[in-house]
């Protein structure tokens, strides 16, 4: 037997004389049912001696597809995070070309009840082992995985169950809700068409492929409804949850309150595993309307006109009710706006104040319609979907800067706002895009983790920079560097405020502030009181500046080189 590691010491990693040996795993698997995954890399058949014509042709076919990658237990939605380093399975390569494991997990637990979560959770302690949770892998800070690490895969806890009067266990009937109780592998696509089914309507993630129950409302969760029913976390009437000691726990407003207030908003992986979420629900929409309109420009000048008229038009647009997504191309304004329980005269009456201010601006041209939608659902599958299904495309690596820009913003300075959205794109990133997924109930201050600034926010900015997977080191520090300093463009017009921790940038300075405001040190209270020992450790998650740069070792303690 192999010397097991003493509490506090460096993460046990394979190279290690304390990593668990044959047996050790063995018995694992057979307290799990068998479950215990050698977890490869998506392009690990495309490469010599694994390779396999058959399972390439697939893998090649569906590198983009996010519901596929979320059933690979070691493929991430941003290949970029496959990497360690400048090691990866690259698709791109040839197939005697290296394949490396990189950040892949070795192991992954493919749980299908609790207990499993349970086994996974105590092994992990006994061994000192670096733990990452997984469900679908869409994560922009690669905390779903990390190299030498024992994954829990959760993909395949599918249970979703409607109650019109759930009463969170330890409450009294006084707090009944109608809910839903979800597994944490369910997806939103799978829930929207559940809930449709059962007459109701969630708040739930733009991109239907992202998990519904862990790191999307643990975060907060912004969905183009959340300006009539709050953020996903604002929604989350009860957890079950294991911890870092192996107990499967119930956290609600009644029992366990302070693990609850962290979960809605203090970040996944980093208090425990869910296992599974209850939901509010609300009543089917019966009515949406949908603004889609894309506005050009033939001049740099006129173009910024037409920003600085949409900055201006949009705290009148969230006063109505709108949500949505906007794009910034160059010289286009790409606008998809959806506004709930309105007709589509008020719609109209609406958004004309904007476009007769751009079509009011020499060189703009102005195209697109109002359209009505009778539900949710409806509107998903003919805005979001197509043949090839409801996903957005993934695969692809990228990092990524966003800011919350306060409302005070619209007001102060709107020129600068959109000085500074063009200025951006023409620095030659890939996409600058925002979300109107704030004011309305996410204004309202709510007893939970979330970070304070939604609660100031309009516009949800994301910058985005592509980058080739194979791209070398350097250069991708390089791009990290820039992709920070661009941040800085974002702090300057929003200094106050600041970001959505699930869409960030990996290397956003002071960012205990910025993910968390004054939330932080309570979170950090909570987290050293359910995970006094560090199991749980993800980048830029509480408790992480603890840790060393790698996450391997506790900061007082020699880093591996």
């Amino acid at each position: 037997m192999r010397a097991r590691p003493t509490a506090f010491s460096c993460k046990c990693l394979p190279s290690d004389d304390c990593w668990p040996d044959s047996s050790a795993w063995q018995a694992l698997n057979a307290s799990i049912d068998g479950q215990l995954v050698a977890s490869k890399p998506p392009a690990w058949p495309c490469h010599e001696p694994e390779y396999n014509a058959l399972q390439c042709l697939e893998v090649t076919q569906k590198w983009s597809d996010a519901f596929w990658r979320a059933a690979q237990p070691g493929a991430m939605q941003d290949s970029f995070f496959e990497m360690d380093g400048n090691e990866g399975c690259l698709l791109s390569g040839n197939k005697k070309s290296s394949c490396y494991q990189g950040r892949v997990s070795v192991f992954a637990v493919n749980v299908s009840s609790a207990s499993h979560v349970q086994r996974a959770v105590e092994f992990a302690a006994t061994y000192n082992l670096r733990v990452t949770v997984k469900n679908t892998g869409h994560d922009y800070f690669g905390r779903s995985n990390a190299a030498g690490s024992l994954s829990i895969w959760t993909h395949h806890l599918k249970d979703i169950s409607f109650v019109e009067e759930f009463v969170p266990e330890g409450c009294n009937s006084s707090a009944a809700r109608s809910g839903v109780t979800i597994g944490a592998g369910v997806v939103w696509e799978e829930l929207y068409r559940a809930a449709d089914a059962h007459g109701k309507v969630i708040a739930g993630a733009q991109c239907s492929s992202v998990g519904a129950a862990g790191g999307y409302p643990q975060a907060a969760g912004h969905s183009p409804l959340s300006p009539k029913y709050g953020l996903s976390a604002d929604n989350v009437l009860q957890y079950k949850v294991v911890t870092a000691d192996g107990k499967l726990v119930v956290a609600n407003a009644c029992q366990n309150k302070d693990l609850f207030w962290a979960l809605r908003g203090g970040g996944g992986g980093t208090f425990g595993v869910v296992v599974s979420v209850t939901h509010a629900t609300h009543p089917a929409l019966e009515s949406l309307q949908f603004a889609s309109y894309v506005v050009g420009a033939n001049t740099s000048e006129s173009f910024e006109l037409v920003v600085t008229e949409f900055v201006k038009s949009n705290p009148g647009l969230s006063q109505d009710g709108w949500g949505g997504f906007f794009l910034i191309a160059k010289r286009a304004l790409i606008v998809q706006y959806l506004l709930p329980d309105k007709n589509s005269s008020f719609a109209q009456s609406s958004f004309d104040p904007f476009l007769s201010e751009a079509r009011g601006i020499a060189g703009v041209s102005v195209n697109g319609a109002m359209q009505s939608f009778s539900s949710y659902l409806k509107w998903h599958e003919a805005v979001q979907c197509s043949k090839s299904g409801c996903s957005f495309a993934t695969g692809s690596s990228e990092l990524l800067v966003s800011r919350l820009i306060p409302s005070s913003t619209f007001s102060d300075d709107p020129e600068e706002l959109a000085q500074t959205l063009v200025g951006i794109w023409d620095e030659g990133y890939d996409r600058v895009m925002g979300y109107l997924t704030a004011g309305g109930e996410v204004s309202v201050a709510r007893d939970n983790a979330v970070n304070p600034a939604w609660r100031e926010a309009l516009w949800h900015i994301i910058v985005v920079k592509l980058f080739p997977a194979n791209e070398t080191q350097a250069a991708k520090k390089s791009l990290a560097r820039a992709i920070t300093k661009t941040g800085g463009r974002l702090r300057r017009v929003a200094p106050s405020s600041g970001c959505y921790l699930n869409e960030a940038d990996v290397n956003e300075p002071d960012w205990q502030q910025a993910f968390f405001g004054d939330k932080y040190d309570k979170l950090k209270l909570i987290k050293e009181a359910v995970d006094p020992q560090g199991l749980f450790v993800c980048k830029k998650c509480v408790g992480s500046e603890d840790w060393s740069e790698d996450l391997t070792c506790r900061s007082k303690k020699k880093c591996r080189t």
